[in-house]
């Protein structure tokens, strides 16, 4: 199956939109040729592939209802009561704008929302309480995963929290960049959105609805037991790394075996994949420097529980919870030691840093990385003309740099120059490699560095000679 996973929500027909729904597939016909289970593996595949699509944390509902796949917004129509003319329930424009006028509706959303189910109620308040949108991660902590939902909702509804408000076109999921302070982050991540032309009056529609003994006790009710809480948290691992695009050192069986073991000793394994998770994605973020478990460093936890969770998540993190996500980390490498997936010497250095950092200071950036010097990977990427893998280190960095702050990036005047510094012909090289950079690749390597970066870097390139070494 062919999808375009890096599609956005965009206003317009949906004449282009390529899903499941293209291969005419029936439910039926599919149960009839392969197991129940298979059914259910590719309808889970597909609606975790349609996840993944780039999603506006701002959407309209007439821009979230176009971009539906077809099966969905037949399901949307029925869960509103809509019975339109002509096939099924008419033609796609007149299914959109039905279900826009049902929604926009406040009588027809106060009913909407009276008939969900407690538990439904209660996720749908947090989202809007929560200004309209918010990480999934979240969102599934508390309220449970959509594991199971499948693809074909006009036939077989789907069962999940999250997936009874999605049925009713009331809250739409994808991935984004944006962070906590409305602007572009650097690295993408799943959101859910209530489209906000609705969220005032959904807004009105809840505040007159007391909440009730049910719609409270229901988050409680979601794990009465261990199992029911370990199955979840493996079965959000799972759809995780269904939906990766690349295979990182800590693999699915690590993954599973420690939230088993977490559970076994009474800890929440819910909130134990909530930690392994943002680990992941920072190792996706230091993938040149950690290609296996033996990577990890005491600097690079320490990176991990005070710039990245600030700069990659919307809310604020308090000491205690970064203490937390440094002492998971810790669990999880003596976990990782005890099934031989580690050395003794990783897991060592892992709980002396570890134990440095939840040692009663207040900071936890106290792990510094050793000064560079210059061969340390910060940037690799494959060039889509070539295919083939391109590295670039802290040399590249530092001239660039350079050619931005000392020289107005003026690249022929600073290969003039470069006859009269140390290591002259080795910095004309690298620098010939990044004039043929586009310009966006050169922002993306520099991108994190600060105005004293700069000041050392011009003073690197004018008195110091070019070392391929790295102390990373």
């Amino acid at each position: 199956m062919h999808t375009k996973s890096n599609d956005e929500f965009e206003d317009g027909d949906f004449d282009d939109y390529d899903d499941a729904d293209d291969f005419d597939l029936d439910a039926s016909l599919l149960t009839s040729e392969l197991t129940d289970e298979l059914v259910r593996y590719w309808g889970d595949r597909w609606r975790i592939e349609e996840e993944n699509k780039v999603i506006r944390v701002n959407l309209s509902l007439t821009t979230a209802l176009n971009k539906l796949p077809g099966k969905w917004l037949d399901a949307a129509c029925q869960a509103n009561r809509l019975t339109l003319q002509g096939d099924r329930y008419g033609s796609r424009r007149a299914k959109v704008s039905a279900l826009v006028a049902r929604l926009t509706s406040e009588n027809e959303l106060r009913r909407c929302v009276a008939e969900l189910p407690p538990h439904a109620r209660s996720a749908l308040r947090r989202v809007v309480d929560n200004g309209g949108w918010m990480r999934l991660a979240d969102l599934t902590r508390d309220f449970g995963s959509m594991d199971g939902d499948g693809w074909f909702w006009d036939e077989e509804p789907p069962t999940s929290c999250l997936g009874e408000l999605r049925r009713r076109a009331l809250l739409f999921v994808g991935r984004t960049s944006r962070t906590k302070d409305g602007k572009p982050g650097k690295r993408m991540f799943k959101v859910a959105v209530v489209p906000k032309d609705i969220r005032g009056l959904l807004l009105n529609v809840l505040s007159e609805m007391p909440i009730c003994a049910e719609e409270e006790a229901a988050f409680m009710r979601r794990f009465t037991t261990p199992e029911d809480a370990l199955n979840d948290a493996i079965g959000a691992s799972r759809g995780y790394y269904d939906a990766l695009g690349w295979q990182p050192p800590l693999v699915q069986s690590d993954v599973d075996d420690f939230l088993r073991y977490v559970s076994q000793r009474g800890f929440d394994p819910v909130m134990a994949w909530f930690g392994v998770e943002i680990f992941l994605a920072f190792i996706e973020t230091r993938l040149h420097e950690i290609q296996s478990l033996d990577d990890l460093c005491g600097y690079h936890i320490s990176e991990l529980a005070s710039s990245f969770v600030d700069m990659s998540y919307m809310q604020r993190w308090t000491l205690d919870e970064r203490r937390n996500l440094v002492h998971l980390v810790c669990c999880l490498y003596d976990r990782l030691y005890e099934r031989g997936r580690v050395l003794a010497e990783t897991r060592d250095e892992v709980r002396s840093a570890c134990a440095r950092l939840v040692s009663g200071k207040r900071k936890l950036n106290l792990i510094r990385r050793p000064p560079p010097l210059g061969g340390e990977l910060v940037f690799i990427r494959v060039n889509p003309n070539t295919g083939e893998e391109e590295r670039y280190t802290f040399n590249h960095q530092r001239l660039l740099m350079v050619w931005a702050g000392a020289f107005h990036q003026d690249w022929r005047t600073m290969l003039s120059v470069c006859d009269t510094v140390p290591s002259g012909a080795q910095k004309k090289a690298l620098i010939h490699e990044l004039i043929a950079l586009e310009p966006g690749i050169c922002d993306l390597i520099i991108s994190q560095a600060d105005e004293e970066d700069f000041d050392r870097a011009i003073l690197w390139f004018y008195e110091d000679r070019l070392l391929q070494l790295s102390a990373w």
